[in-house]
Parts: structure tokens; C-alpha cells; sequence
């Protein structure tokens, strides 16, 4: 979510109002295997 400090990923402020910019992985867990889920992540923000 845009500024949204609860959500799993979170879109800046002015990332949104730039259409450019960084996202925050805000997730807790750290078991998971960081290929996989940067994989999903891509899949899902840069691919659709």
C-alpha cells in the first residue's frame, strides 16, 4: 500500500506521485528463501 506501514510491501509516497521508485519488503519472517520471494515479487509488480 502507498504510505502504508502495515502492508507487506510498501510504495513511498513519492514513488507513486513520480510513477518511479522503491518499494519496501516490510516483512517479518526471514526463513523464506530470498530468491524465491524476490522472484514472486518481480512476477507480480514488474511482470503484470
Amino acid at each position: 500500500g502507498v504510505a502504508n506501514r502495515g502492508a507487506s510491501v510498501r510504495v513511498g509516497r513519492e514513488t507513486e506521485q513520480n510513477g518511479k521508485g522503491y518499494f519496501e519488503d516490510r516483512r517479518p519472517a526471514s526463513n523464506m528463501d530470498p530468491y524465491v520471494v524476490t522472484s514472486m515479487i518481480a512476477e507480480t509488480t514488474i511482470l503484470w
